[in-house]
């Protein structure tokens, strides 16, 4: 058995209104934990929503600051890139820490 390895990502959004990916593709993960929070120990001021698509207010999952929410693929041999979830947030300069297994 192999021992699982995290990684994370942070990233905070400059404009309101304007969705950014979380990442450029590069980085795959079977399960991503997201925290409302746009830098360690530093909750956001408002929320933020995590979506599958970078058009602004489409269907977003909405985050309160600190709160987290998590993405498992189906299988085993399933996973997720960073380029599928998109960030956008109630107040420029919040985002999320994104917890990923490699």
């Amino acid at each position: 058995m192999a021992q699982q390895q995290f990684g994370s990502i942070t990233k905070t959004v400059s404009a309101t209104g304007t969705p950014e990916a979380l990442g450029s593709g590069a980085v795959r993960g079977h399960s991503f934990t997201f925290v409302g929070m746009k830098a360690a120990r530093t909750d956001n001021a408002g929320k933020v929503y995590i979506q599958p698509a970078s058009g602004n207010d489409t269907a977003g999952i909405p985050l309160n600051p600190g709160d987290t929410i998590t993405f498992t693929a189906d299988s085993p041999d399933d996973y997720f890139t960073d380029a599928q979830f998109y960030i956008d947030t109630e107040n420029a300069g919040d985002g999320v820490i994104a917890f990923y297994d490699k």
